[in-house]
């Protein structure tokens, strides 16, 4: 039968049925699992207080907060900017292929957007924050919403680079140069770096913190009802993560969410995170956080446990 309300879903299992399942994906995984799982009526946690690595899940945090630029009127919807081949940074960043082998082409504030959020584009997203002014900026506005306990620290292709043990230099826009550069690093530093990574609390977030955070945007407290409804709709037209929360979501719902995922090091993988919500109408939703953190487990693995998340979030008794 299939349910008319999600909001009925809070009624199927209880607390401890849900916290339970969500400490038997740990245990099965295996990782350090954080979670949230939140209905209108109810909220379950799994290492709710716990600090776990954004990654590119920060780039719905930069995406919010440029919105913010447009309901407080400093920027206008379609505002446009000049981006420049020094504004690229590393890794996924599909932008480039617009610039291709131009010095600079003009770009609207939508097109960011929707790279960052959509294909998790850092050029895109580390852009969005120099325009913004700096990651200070992302976070007075995570600040001034009420939001703890979640700190955007770093732009993308600051924090990939101390990842490596590196800084970043403006020749690592050649991604040639850059790999030849991670590959001059010798082992012994990668290992280290990669393990203070692990420990590192910028750049971080707990389960709680997140729900939060996305509780505010789809009741409409964070943002404007014209951006909520454009960021919304933004986060469900997302590409990546086919085989994480989308896999373990009803068919018939529609799945807004944001991904990321870090590099591995000697078998270990810090981060494979997907957040967002799951809605049939408006005031009908599920909200879904999983973070898959400090595994050995296989990336297939990985995705498997946050789909087990999301249908943690929709099981029967």
């Amino acid at each position: 039968m299939v349910l008319t309300s999600l909001i009925l879903l809070s009624h199927l299992a209880t607390s401890s049925t849900v916290e339970t399942r969500l400490g038997e994906i740990e245990a099965a995984t295996p990782c350090r699992l954080g979670a949230a799982i939140i209905t209108p009526t109810d909220r379950h946690y799994h290492r709710r207080s716990e600090r776990f690595s954004l990654q590119s899940v920060m780039k719905l945090m930069v995406a919010m907060a440029a919105l913010e630029q447009v309901d407080q009127g400093r920027w206008k919807p379609g505002q446009k900017f000049t981006f420049r081949r020094s504004d690229l940074s590393v890794y996924v960043q599909p932008i480039a292929e617009d610039l291709g082998d131009k010095s600079q082409i003009t770009v609207a504030l939508e097109q960011c957007i929707e790279y960052t959020v959509t294909e998790s584009c850092s050029a895109s997203g580390d852009f969005l924050i120099r325009k913004i002014g700096g990651v200070h900026m992302v976070n007075a506005f995570l600040r001034r919403h009420g939001i703890r306990d979640l700190s955007v620290n770093r732009e993308e292709r600051d924090l990939q680079t101390n990842i490596l043990g590196m800084y970043w230099k403006p020749e690592y826009v050649d991604e040639a140069r850059f790999e030849s550069a991670i590959q001059a690093r010798p082992h012994a530093e990668l290992a280290a770096a990669y393990r203070r990574y692990q420990t590192d609390p910028r750049d971080t977030t707990t389960p709680e913190a997140m729900g939060e955070l996305i509780h505010k945007l789809v009741t409409f407290k964070l943002l404007s009802k014209r951006s909520t409804d454009y960021l919304m709709g933004v986060m469900e037209r997302t590409k990546t993560g086919t085989m994480r929360l989308k896999a373990g979501v009803p068919a018939g719902l529609r799945l807004g969410h944001k991904t990321g995922t870090s590099s591995s090091y000697g078998g270990v993988t810090v981060a494979t995170n997907d957040v967002g919500y799951a809605r049939r109408a408006p005031n009908d939703w599920v909200i879904l956080v999983a973070f898959v953190a400090d595994s050995t487990a296989s990336y297939e693995a990985r995705e498997r446990a946050i789909a087990q998340v999301a249908e943690t979030a929709f099981m029967r008794p």
